[in-house]
Formats: structure tokens, C-alpha cells, sequence
């Protein structure tokens, strides 16, 4: 378990450094990735492209952390990680928080990620404000 609480770490410095490379080579070579606006890559190569669009474009310069989580073992190859998540635009706009769950697997010692779906979660209900009116000469 701790082997893996280390690759979402890992994991979690080359996303806040913009590195889509880096992040991509956290996944099996036919991972599959399940983003949080709905897209949807499965390869390495894929995955990519994609962190380089979010990473340079979709949230250029924004900065993310992530909690621990939990692992849930499933066998000597397979665990399930999940963890909060939460992004900060750049420009101080306001946090996107989200909840990430991924299917790890051990790849030549090494827990890499076979399927993640990363979900934002919705913005909190405004809440509606009334206002009374009064209605004079009644």
C-alpha cells in the first residue's frame, strides 16, 4: 500500500508541474482515463495529449493537490486507490474540488495506474434569496 500512496504523490508533483509526459508514464501502456469534464483516452500516448491540452490550455498554470486517499487491495497485482482532489485555476479563480478512483496494477514492481476516473465535483447550489415585498394602502 505504501508503494502506491507513493506513486499518487509522484503522480500528484508531475501534474503540478505541467508535465504531461510525466504524467502519462503513471499509466499502463493500455491505460484507460476518464476525465472529469467526460473525455476519454486509453494509451499512454493518448493520455498524453490530453494532460498536455489540460496542462497548457484547459487549466494552463493551475495548481493541484491531492489527499493520501485509501487502497483497497484486491490481490498481489490489483488495488483500488481513491482519493479527494483539488485544483486551483490559475488567477485565484475559485477551487474545483473532485474525487478521483483508480485501478492500480503492479507492472514489473511497479503500481501503475490501469484505469482512473478523476470526477469534479458539481458547484454548491446557490441559495435562493427571497425578498418581501410590501404593498402600501392595504
Amino acid at each position: 500500500m505504501n508503494l502506491i500512496l507513493k506513486e499518487v504523490a509522484a503522480f500528484a508533483d508531475a501534474w503540478e508541474k505541467g508535465d504531461a509526459k510525466a504524467a502519462a508514464a503513471f499509466f499502463t501502456e493500455d491505460g484507460l482515463r476518464v476525465g472529469a469534464f467526460g473525455d476519454k483516452q486509453r494509451g499512454r500516448a493518448e493520455i498524453e495529449v490530453a494532460y498536455n491540452k489540460l496542462f497548457h490550455e484547459t487549466m494552463a498554470g493551475a495548481r493541484m493537490t491531492m489527499e493520501p486517499g485509501s487502497v483497497h487491495m484486491f490481490s498481489g497485482e490489483l488495488a483500488l486507490w481513491q482519493g479527494a482532489f483539488e485544483v486551483f485555476p490559475a488567477g485565484g479563480n475559485t477551487s474545483l474540488k473532485g474525487y478521483a478512483v483508480q485501478v492500480m496494477k503492479k507492472v514489473n514492481g511497479r503500481w501503475l495506474i490501469l484505469e482512473a476516473h478523476p470526477k469534479l465535483y458539481p458547484p454548491a447550489p446557490q441559495q435562493q434569496q427571497t425578498s418581501q415585498t410590501t404593498t402600501s394602502g392595504k
